[in-house]
């Protein structure tokens, strides 16, 4: 069969239409899908009465939070699905919990129960089986800070009486506790023998302050810094808080990553109340992902005004800050870890989605009813 010029051009011409035509359709596929994902995600409240709830307590994964709920002295955890709005309970110890911190591989729950004079320490897995138990002499609440290094190691840290400091060390594996001579309510690990902490050398106004590490191993401290009022510690990543020296409306954060490799320093607006330096909530997903602050848009006095807030990104190398959206309040942040959306409040209450840019509630809160 012969070709002739007309005809052959003709079939390049509708061959070459068929595969523009296939190409557009995939790409509409393609579009759709994108955009029907996009609308899919609409965040559920929990299907729990207001006043059962105390907190939910942070991230378990890209999507399901802990929560801690309870009345008369019976607690309970649970698993929840902020996108799904799938509800579990994963653990009820017929008891009062205190304080429960996750793991930074999200793969076991600290448990605090009440008991008269003192207070059951309990390691349990996400399935709420008890993986180990131990009891400290104290009713109060213990500041909690996971070993990020090696997911198996604690600080549990208390005042025993008004001016003396507790701080133990609780090898979960080996179930032992052991005290650790510090400054500080709140060292932070940093690797898994090593942590981090400042001691304001008793100034309540925090404006002083010096930056030690420590070694579980020899009880030792090495000076690393002054001028450091506080700090916040992610993996390696490390933001140290100082007054500024040229703007006494400004708070000074400097940023070394790795540890103690300077990268920047950022000026942001400085709170206060009655004097007392606040610092601000910062949260960062994993190694290297941006980190995220809930920021006053303007210096302010707490005292006398409740101030303006927004979620932005600090970006130390560009020494800019980046604002996503509006807060109502300076109250912590936590990320999801895929870096897509954070928890927000008092009780992490609301979840931002940093995509949209929109703040969505977790809570049942019933709408205030204006008045006649």
């Amino acid at each position: 069969m012969k070709w002739t010029k007309q005809a052959l051009y003709g079939t390049i011409i509708l061959v070459f239409l068929s595969i523009i035509g296939l190409g557009g359709c995939g790409k509409t596929v393609e579009n759709h899908e994108e955009k029907k994902e996009e609308t899919a995600i609409s965040y559920k409240k929990i299907p729990i009465e207001l006043d059962s709830i105390k907190k939910v307590m942070g991230w378990l994964s890209n999507e399901e939070v802990l929560v801690h709920c309870g009345h008369d002295f019976k607690d309970v955890l649970y698993k929840f699905n902020v996108v799904t709005g799938e509800l579990k309970i994963l653990y009820k110890p017929n008891a009062l919990i205190l304080t429960s911190a996750i793991s930074p591989d999200s793969k076991k729950i600290f448990i605090q129960l009440a008991e008269e004079q003192k207070s059951k320490l309990q390691v349990i897995d996400l399935e709420g089986k008890i993986l180990k138990e131990n009891t400290v002499d104290t009713q109060g609440y213990l500041n909690v800070s996971w070993n990020g290094s090696n997911n198996a190691e604690l600080f549990l840290a208390y005042y025993e009486t008004e001016n003396v400091l507790k701080v133990l060390d609780w090898k979960v594996s080996e179930n032992t506790l052991k005290d650790v001579p510090n400054d500080s309510l709140t060292p932070v690990w940093y690797s898994d023998n090593l942590y981090v902490y400042v001691d304001n050398l008793g100034e309540f106004l925090l404006t002083k302050g010096e930056l030690y590490l420590g070694d579980v191993r020899t009880g030792k401290k090495t000076y690393l810094r002054n001028q450091v009022s506080g700090f916040y510690l992610n993996n390696d990543a490390l933001i140290t808080f100082s007054p500024s020296d040229f703007n006494e409306y400004e708070l000074l954060l400097s940023y070394q990553y790795p540890f103690m490799v300077d990268k920047g320093f950022l000026e942001v607006p400085k709170m206060s109340m009655n004097d007392r330096l606040l610092f601000p909530y910062l949260s960062q997903a994993q190694r290297k992902a941006p980190i995220y602050g809930v920021l006053p848009k303007k210096a302010v006095h707490l005292e006398l005004e409740m101030g303006e807030y927004q979620l932005a990104e600090l970006d130390f190398e560009e020494r800019k800050i980046i604002p996503i959206l509006d807060l109502p309040d300076n109250a912590p942040i936590q990320v999801s870890p895929n870096g897509k959306r954070v928890l927000y409040g008092w009780r992490f209450e609301n979840v931002a989605d940093l995509k949209t840019k929109k703040i969505y509630p977790l809570l049942n809160i019933p709408e205030k009813t204006p008045k006649s």
